[in-house]
């Protein structure tokens, strides 16, 4: 038996129960547990560690898809699948492992306490595993895709200390998005990339101008007390659930080229978690912030 490419081990582990947290594992590393995790840390943890995150996954959304339209490497059989949503995409490398480590593994560095750590793990390596219990990717998809990601981190933790521009300067962080998103946009394999890599340049486009935005005005910042926090995140929640919702009825409705949508829909996403759900907390008290621009 070929180990990196041999699921046949894991079906005698399968059962009920067993299917069913492979599943929840399995959530956490699509698009929709993503973007409102993220959401919600930004609005009542600290927006600037969530808007680091917030590069973190979408350089790394954006590796990965590039990286499987390159390689091409087909999934494991139809017949042992049991996760559905993975559509015709390609298994090299697993973009669940990927964002599991790139995602809880950021987090556990920026937070930098040991329980959090053990509790980031536990989360990527079980968002691992069970993307090859579901029978949707072999082992080395799942190895690929983890190391990709902790190169990632290794990057951005060096990045991060260098003394550069670039961590300043709004200009030179949208000319980067702009500039990555169309190289990628123009060598991309296959020639058509998947329609989230548009929204996710449009959103971390839009976020950052939020965000420096912020900083100079309103000063936007989480709320304090756990009763502040909960309130907050649960309103967070259902603006977020609204947004989307009317996001898509709207997509249906007007029937837009998908890449321009979807890069509509960034846009949108963007203001709406860095600008307008801050607006909305600060409004009803939840959270502080500066109410008047400062004097130059």
């Amino acid at each position: 038996m070929n180990i990196l490419h041999d699921l046949q081990w894991v079906l005698p582990l399968r059962s009920a129960t067993g299917t069913q947290l492979a599943m929840a594992f399995s959530w956490l590393g699509y698009a929709t547990f993503l973007m409102f995790f993220m959401s919600i840390g930004y609005w009542v943890w600290n927006k600037e560690r969530f808007f680091r995150l917030l590069v973190v996954v979408a350089s790394n959304a954006l590796l990965n898809a590039y990286a499987k339209d390159l390689f091409q490497d087909p999934r494991p059989p139809l017949e042992i699948r049991l996760d559905d949503l993975v559509g015709a995409s390609y298994g090299l490398p697993s973009g669940h492992a990927q964002m599991a480590v790139a995602l809880w593994m950021w987090l556990a560095w920026e937070v930098r306490r040991t329980w959090v750590w053990w509790l980031c793990s536990a989360i990527a390596l079980g968002v691992m595993f069970s993307r090859m219990y579901l029978g949707v990717h072999d082992l080395e998809d799942v190895l690929a895709g983890a190391l990709l990601g902790g190169a990632s981190l290794l990057v951005f933790a060096w990045a991060q200390r260098q003394p550069s521009p670039l961590q300043r300067s709004l200009p030179l962080q949208l000319a980067a998005i702009g500039g990555v998103t169309v190289l990628a946009l123009f060598t991309w394999p296959g020639g058509q990339p998947p329609d989230y890599v548009p929204m996710l340049a449009t959103w971390l486009a839009v976020a950052t101008a939020c965000l420096h935005w912020d900083r100079g005005h309103t000063q936007f910042a989480a709320p304090s007390g756990p009763t502040r926090t909960i309130t907050a995140a649960l309103l967070g929640a259902v603006l977020f659930w609204g947004e989307q919702k009317l996001l898509k009825t709207l997509g249906l409705q007007l029937q837009w080229e998908p890449s321009l949508w979807a890069a509509t829909k960034g846009v949108v996403s963007g203001a709406f978690v860095a600008l307008c759900v801050p607006w909305v907390l600060r409004s009803v008290r939840l959270s502080s912030g500066r109410k008047t621009p400062p004097h130059p």
